[in-house]
Parts: structure tokens; C-alpha cells; sequence
């Protein structure tokens, strides 16, 4: 009987003593005790400085004075005096990113004591302030200030570049139909400024001009060209082409026996472009023109005539400085 007891007893020890063993946990063995404590959170960090818009230094050539503006007030101020803003976005926003590299390319270089870039466009290209833009434009002004400020801030900070270089974006009016090529104009072969189709350009109102002149009129023109040269008798034959390129551009020309390029005659004349023929007798001598502008690089009108069509200002760019590329501005 007492080891009956005894078995009871010892069979009820055990039973409370085995589920206290299951459920205890094991120890940890000391390789994996943590011997720091957790890392805390890491706070974070403040946001940077917003960075001061970039400026640019302007020659404003009526004024004589030069100013420091941002560089995107800057472009929509050369926009605005370079192309009409009743053109196609697409070709707003190629005109803004010409603009721009322009600007950035001068600014890279430095020009000395007259700022980056000058507002003359014999020089340069233009600007006009928000002022001067307010009275262009008149009761239109609010649309098409936010028209031009929205195709400059979609393309805000890109540029055109060649083989990494960043590029001359030069541009005008008015296609002949054909863009010449940098060599034809100014005497460098320039790889991305060669003669592209330009398609639509007939079209504009501005596309043909003319200018005739007496004999008086001709040898004040004359004497631009060469301050020594006589008053003609007769203007019969008295210019003679003898170069033109494919595009159409008069490449020299004979007057009274001299020889001249065409944009010299240009110049001296006033004419629109250096694509032009003649006609004459002894009284007077017509010039009959074709294009607006040197026909180097992109044609405005043709921009919007291909922005119509459906292209892409990405496009535009690419057909008129071919093999460029549009990267942001990382000068």
C-alpha cells in the first residue's frame, strides 16, 4: 500500500513538472545575445536649399545699359522678339530651347564688359521685357504671355548639342524652300548647320519681296559697297550673277566689274535674303527675293508649317540642325 501511495504521488510530480519544462524557453546561447542595442532610426534629412534661378547679363541696346534677368524670363523675352506667338506650340517651344542654348553658349564663353549676350540681333538675337511684350501684344497680352511662359517651362533647361558640344542655334524668318549651309553664309563648315527642305515656307505672306531702284537711289546703295565706286551712267546689266548654290543663294556676284558674296550685296541693299535675282535696263534695276532671313538653321515659319503637320518641337529641332541632340544644361 505505501508503494502504491508512492507511485501516485510521484506519477503527479511528474505531471506538473513536464509541462513546465515544455514551455519553458531555451536559453540563448551567448554567441547570440545582442551585445548593442538596436540602431535607432535615422532621422531625416532637411531638404536642400532651393537653388537661386540661374541669371544672365543683357546688352539692352536702346537704353545702353546692361541687366541682370533670370534665364528663363530671358528666353521668354527673346521668344517673344523672335517669333510671332499665334505660331503652332510645338514651334514655340523649338524657338525656346534655340533660344536657350544660345544664351547658355554665350554666357559659357563670356562676351566682357557688355554682359553675356546682347539684344541686338545683328549680334545676337533679340528681347523684350514684360513691358515691352505688353504693348506688342495689346488685349491679347494675357494669352499669349501664358502661352509663351508655359512652351518655355516645358522645355525649361535643355539644350542643343553636337558631339557633346553645345551648339550655334542660328534661325530667321522665311526658307528660299531649302535651309543653306553655314559655309555657303559664312564662310565655316559648321556639321549640324547644312541645307535641309524646308517645306511650307511659300506659303507665307513674307515669302517674296522685291526692291527696284533708280540710278540715284542704286549708287547710294552702291557706295556701301565701295565708298570709291562712280556714279553709273546706265544700270543695264550693271550686276552680274555668277554663283549660286543649290539652295538659291547668290554665292558672288560682279558689280561695275567688283566682285561681291551675296550677303555683301544683301547688306548694302537691304534686301531680305541673299537668295535674289535681277532684272534691269538702263533706268532702273529690280531685285526679286525669296525667304526672309540668312537661311541658316531653323526656318521659323517652316517650325510652324511642320508643327501643324503634327511634329514634335523635338522633331522640328532634329530636321533643322540634323544630327544634334537635346540634353539638359549640365554647364
Amino acid at each position: 500500500m505505501k508503494n502504491y501511495l508512492f507511485l501516485i504521488l510521484f506519477s503527479a510530480i511528474i505531471m506538473i513538472c513536464v509541462p513546465l519544462a515544455i514551455i519553458k524557453p531555451p536559453e540563448a546561447k551567448a554567441s547570440e545575445v545582442p551585445t548593442t542595442a538596436p540602431t535607432a532610426p535615422q532621422s531625416t534629412p532637411e531638404e536642400s536649399t532651393p537653388k537661386e534661378p540661374e541669371t544672365i547679363s543683357v546688352f539692352l541696346t536702346a537704353q545702353q545699359e546692361t541687366v541682370d534677368i533670370t534665364l528663363f524670363e530671358y528666353v521668354c523675352g527673346s521668344v517673344a522678339a523672335e517669333m510671332p506667338l499665334a505660331y503652332d506650340t510645338e514651334a514655340i517651344k523649338a524657338q525656346a530651347v534655340a533660344c536657350y542654348t544660345n544664351a547658355v553658349r554665350l554666357k559659357n564663353h563670356g562676351t566682357g564688359s557688355d554682359g553675356d549676350i546682347s539684344d541686338n540681333t545683328a549680334i545676337h538675337q533679340g528681347y523684350i521685357n514684360e513691358d515691352e511684350r505688353r504693348e506688342k501684344w495689346g488685349n491679347d497680352f494675357e494669352k499669349y504671355e501664358k502661352k509663351l511662359q508655359d512652351a518655355v517651362r516645358a522645355v525649361e533647361g535643355l539644350i542643343l548639342t553636337y558631339e557633346g558640344k553645345i551648339c550655334v542655334a542660328s534661325f530667321y524668318a522665311i526658307s528660299s524652300g531649302h535651309t543653306e549651309t553655314a559655309k555657303n553664309i559664312w564662310g565655316t563648315d559648321v556639321p549640324y548647320l547644312v541645307s535641309v527642305e524646308s517645306a511650307g515656307d511659300h506659303l507665307s505672306s513674307g515669302y517674296a519681296s522685291s526692291l527696284t531702284l533708280n540710278t540715284v537711289d542704286f549708287y547710294t546703295c552702291l557706295t556701301k559697297l565701295d565708298s570709291a565706286s562712280e556714279k553709273p551712267e546706265g544700270l543695264k546689266d550693271i550686276i552680274k550673277i555668277t554663283s549660286t548654290s543649290p539652295s538659291g543663294t547668290v554665292l558672288k556676284a560682279t558689280v561695275n566689274g567688283k566682285e561681291y558674296t551675296g550677303e555683301e550685296i544683301r547688306s548694302a541693299f537691304g534686301l531680305r535674303s541673299p537668295v535674289f535675282t535681277i532684272k534691269s535696263d538702263e533706268d532702273t534695276l529690280t531685285f526679286s527675293v525669296s525667304g526672309y532671313g540668312h537661311g541658316v538653321g531653323m526656318s521659323q515659319y517652316g517650325a510652324d508649317y511642320y508643327a501643324k503637320q503634327g511634329y514634335t518641337y523635338e522633331q522640328i529641332l532634329s530636321h533643322y540642325y540634323p544630327g544634334t541632340e537635346i540634353t539638359p544644361n549640365n554647364t
